[in-house]
């Protein structure tokens, strides 16, 4: 079978296969969309550092800490004596040469690329799938407004996997590749747009890009594991570091949806009530969403954008089948990726209202503070 990807209008790519507009309601622009991040973010820090210095709150944020002390070890060259966190280094690599390059401390570093991370994820979003799409993705999760401002390598992460997508869809197969490929590096879950490029172009047979993709990958994989090696005297340091997570087997796939049931039935013995609501709503978000993809709607965007609905497929297959008993407590961030397509999918039931985009940007950037310096201290009571 032979795909087609040109697109009649370079433009217009939510228009295409389907696209969620409207006739007579006009969709956020790109500068709405970042209006609307903004003011998230300005509401977080605000609310954040009306209670304590931002720069003086614990480094331990989600994976904040871990992250530094790879970068720390990337510019001395050797390790502080502790055991090396087994999170991939792309991250740390890019809060090494920023604090280098513009001469600040490492933290700094890690917020300035997070949040110009989060601002080109909403463009690339915009630019993908629509305005709408992109207003809803900016406010739906909050926990994105604290990964954006206390840093995180979503952003980075997920900047680089959609300028991927937009890359193949005019045709630069070398540069999104590479993309894909260095986002791999951040988080590995980017091999899969790899595998999608892959199951394209030899759909298409198109045998000369698929040989100078599959270099260029390998190359990028061979940059990356030869300084692990050395370091860490494994290449495959990073992924035998996730072991103690993936239960009795060490394997880090198992049958389908068994640590995921495993997973939330120990939440709901161990969790707070209002945090279990929160990741049983994503839960459900992402299994109606994924059905919602079988729809239609995205069978005629896998005619004109097949590598980004491969991708989603490949990867909600992986969160089936992930062996992580402790999913139920991040099922919101292993979802981001594909949040997106999940909108555009459902984006007929998408309300085009304003007043409720911006209503939930406010909501989001205050319960994003919430999460940081505690629910009383953004809303003058505390949760029961």
């Amino acid at each position: 079978m032979t795909f087609d990807l040109k697109l009649s209008s370079a433009k217009t790519p939510a228009r295409a296969a389907g696209g969620s507009e409207l006739s007579g309601t006009e969709e956020p622009s790109w500068l709405e969309v970042l209006l609307m991040l903004a003011t998230m973010i300005a509401f977080h820090l605000v609310l954040v550092c009306r209670v304590r210095s931002f720069w003086g709150l614990p480094s331990a944020w989600f994976d904040r800490n871990e992250y530094l002390e790879i970068a720390a070890m990337i510019v001395h060259g050797h390790s502080a004596g502790t055991p090396v966190p087994k999170f991939f280094w792309g991250f740390p690599y890019a809060i090494a040469e920023v604090s280098r390059l513009l001469a600040i401390p490492e933290i700094m570093a890690v917020v300035l690329i997070s949040m110009l991370g989060s601002a080109a994820v909403a463009l690339l979003v915009q630019r993908l799938h629509g305005g709408w799409v992109a207003a809803f993705f900016v406010f739906i999760n909050y926990q994105w407004i604290v990964l954006s401002v206390e840093g995180g390598s979503e952003p980075l992460f997920m900047a680089m996997l959609f300028a991927s997508f937009l890359a193949v869809r005019s045709e630069r197969w070398n540069f999104g590749s590479l993309l894909a490929s260095l986002s791999t590096t951040v988080r590995p879950v980017g091999i899969f747009a790899l595998l999608a490029y892959a199951f394209v172009l030899a759909g298409r047979k198109d045998w000369r890009k698929l040989g100078a993709v599959t270099s260029m990958s390998l190359a990028v994989g061979l940059l990356y594991f030869v300084p692990v090696w050395a370091t860490l005297g494994s290449p495959f340091a990073n992924f035998t570091g996730y072991q103690i997570h993936w239960g009795p087997t060490g394997l880090p796939l198992t049958i389908p949806f068994f640590a995921l049931v495993k997973s939330y039935l120990r939440a709901v013995h161990e969790l707070r009530w209002t945090f279990l609501a929160f990741t049983v709503g994503w839960l459900i978000f992402g299994l109606a969403g994924f059905s919602a993809t079988l729809r239609h709607r995205i069978r005629m965007r896998l005619l004109v954008y097949p590598q980004e609905v491969i991708f989603a497929w490949m990867y909600g297959l992986f969160l089936c089948t992930y062996n992580d008993l402790d999913i139920a407590l991040a099922v919101d961030r292993y979802l981001l990726p594909v949040v997106p397509l999940i909108l555009f999918a459902t984006s007929n039931w998408i309300p085009r209202d304003r007043r409720i985009t911006w209503g939930g940007a406010i909501v989001s950037g205050l319960l994003s503070a919430a999460v940081v310096v505690g629910f009383k201290n953004v809303f003058g009571f505390a949760l029961p």
